[in-house]
């Protein structure tokens, strides 16, 4: 009895002494529309049990499974589906990544000699839209760096140290919108002033020069201007020989009717006398 005891506490150490249990978290960042594929461990199915992944996606919750006797679950009706690669190991992929597949992705592996867990933060990266420019804040003149559309939010400074302001703010949609600026010295050149914009979905930093926005009233003014302008030119230039005139206004009917109606009196007077003489004569 105590020699089978003492062989079943031995053969106990030496299983445990081969198994492994692994844990680990990680997060994930996938482009929008890209194809996401997420990875729990790299065993092939040769080694494999089962795998399971529990997704947590706001407040929805779904499961996919497999196992190497083929006992499939899938509760998710997403398009998300657990493949092999040609090496036989599983991942679970994601098709056409947008903003409603963020969440926790956790998954349970277990193989032949152990298992492995992991809880995945999965979300989405976009680059933002980059924009520069200068204009007045009252009687100072200031330089704007605005990166928008993005996610994570990026990361602006500027070539100068002056006194700059920079303010995150997280739109509707999810995405944000990052403003800096900068309040530049009276009467400094600005040809070499730049913002930097920092982000996780660019290799390289992107560098903006800031351009002067005319204001859309001066711009209106501008035409006006030059239309006027041109067409005295045009009028200078085609009459040489005859020179611009303005054509005086016509005079209202009223008047004409009034110059008119005397010389009609006088031949319905005309007439009369005509008329009475002949009666005479006859």
């Amino acid at each position: 009895m105590g020699k089978t005891w003492i062989i079943g506490v031995i053969s106990l150490l030496a299983v445990s002494a081969t198994w492994s249990l692994e844990t680990a978290a990680r997060s994930e960042h996938f482009h929008l529309g890209n194809n996401a594929i997420l990875k729990c461990s790299n065993k092939t199915w040769s080694e494999m049990i089962y795998t399971i992944w529990k997704i947590q996606l706001g407040g929805i919750k779904c499961q996919i499974s497999s196992s190497n006797d083929n006992q499939n679950l899938n509760t998710c009706n997403d398009g998300k589906a657990m493949l092999n690669t040609s090496r036989g190991e599983s991942y679970l992929q994601i098709p056409g990544f947008s903003k409603r597949d963020e969440g926790i992705y956790h998954c349970e592996s277990v193989y032949k000699a152990g298992s492995y867990a992991s809880n995945i933060d999965v979300s989405l990266i976009a680059p933002p839209n980059v924009f520069a420019w200068l204009e007045w804040e009252g009687n100072r003149q200031v330089a704007v760096c605005l990166a928008e559309g993005g996610k994570p939010a990026a990361s602006i400074s500027w070539s100068e140290n002056w006194n700059s302001t920079s303010t995150t703010t997280l739109n509707l949609d999810g995405f944000n919108k990052v403003e800096s600026r900068l309040v530049l010295p009276e009467g400094i050149a600005t040809g070499n002033l730049t913002c930097t914009v920092i982000h996780p979905s660019w290799e390289e930093v992107h560098m903006v020069t800031p351009g002067i926005v005319i204001p859309w009233r001066l711009v209106i003014i501008s035409v006006g201007t030059i239309s006027f302008i041109v067409a005295i030119l045009g009028c200078l230039y085609f009459t040489r020989k005859h020179p611009c005139r303005i054509s005086p206004k016509a005079p209202q009917s009223q008047d004409y009717v009034e110059e008119v109606e005397p010389y009609a009196s006088y031949i319905q007077s005309a007439n009369l006398i005509y008329n009475s003489s002949a009666e005479l004569f006859t």
